[in-house]
C-alpha cells in the first residue's frame, strides 16, 4: 500500500513539472515570437552617423526608417519625421547627453526646441542653441527608447500616425504626445552616433 500511495505521489509530482516546463517553453515561445516581430519590422538603416531614428521602420517604403529631419530642402526652423537618407544631409542630428539637447549635426550651433515650453501637440523647432534654455533639454531613456521634455516626463517625442509622400522619400509629423497613448512604433527612437569632433 505505502508503495502505491509513493507511485501516486511521484506521479503527481512528475506531471506538475511537465506541466511547469511546458509553460515555460511556451513563454520562451512567445517572446521569441515578439522580438522576432519587432526586429521583422527594423529598418535597413544607410544614412551616415550621427542620426536618430525610429526603431520601427513603419511603413517607410524603401525600409530607410524614419529620422528626425528639417523640413524641406536646406535649413528649416521646423522638424518633422523623414526617411532616413543615405547620403546623410539634413537628417544627421545628435543627442548631448551632458546638455540634453538634440542637435543638427548638418546645421552646427543648432538644436530642438520647444517653444513656449512642452505641450501636448506641439510641433519642434530648431533653434540657436542655449544650453540652459529648459525649451530644449529632453531626457532620453535608453531602456523605452523614449525622449521625454525635462519639464513635462508625462510627454514624449513622437511621430505622426500618417505618412506623407516626400518623393522619393517619405514623411511624418513630429510633435509631443502623451506617452501613455501613445503607440511604442511612433515613440521609440534609436541613436547612432555621437556629437561630431569640432574641428
Amino acid at each position: 500500500m505505502k508503495n502505491l500511495v509513493t507511485i501516486l505521489l511521484l506521479a503527481i509530482f512528475m506531471g506538475c513539472n511537465t506541466n511547469k516546463k511546458e509553460k515555460q517553453s511556451e513563454t520562451e515561445i512567445q517572446k521569441t515570437g515578439t522580438e522576432e516581430k519587432l526586429s521583422s519590422n527594423a529598418p535597413n538603416i544607410q544614412s551616415p552617423e550621427p542620426i536618430i531614428y525610429l526603431a520601427d521602420n513603419l511603413d517607410e517604403k524603401d525600409k530607410l526608417g524614419y529620422c528626425i529631419d528639417t523640413k524641406n530642402r536646406g535649413f528649416n526652423d521646423s522638424l518633422h519625421a523623414h526617411s532616413c537618407k543615405p547620403n546623410g544631409e539634413d537628417v544627421l542630428f545628435y543627442f548631448d547627453e551632458e546638455t540634453q539637447q538634440i542637435c543638427s549635426a548638418t546645421y552646427p550651433g543648432f538644436c530642438a526646441a520647444m517653444i513656449g515650453g512642452p505641450k501636448i501637440g506641439m510641433t519642434i523647432s530648431l533653434v540657436k542653441s542655449d544650453t540652459q534654455s529648459s525649451e530644449q533639454k529632453f531626457i532620453y531613456d535608453k531602456e523605452s527608447g523614449e525622449f521625454r521634455p525635462k519639464e513635462d516626463i508625462n510627454l514624449c517625442l513622437a511621430a505622426g500616425s500618417e505618412s506623407d509622400d516626400a518623393r522619393p522619400y517619405m514623411s511624418r509629423t513630429l510633435s509631443l504626445q502623451p506617452i501613455e497613448s501613445t503607440d511604442k512604433s511612433l515613440k521609440t527612437w534609436v541613436i547612432k552616433g555621437t556629437k561630431p569632433n569640432a574641428n
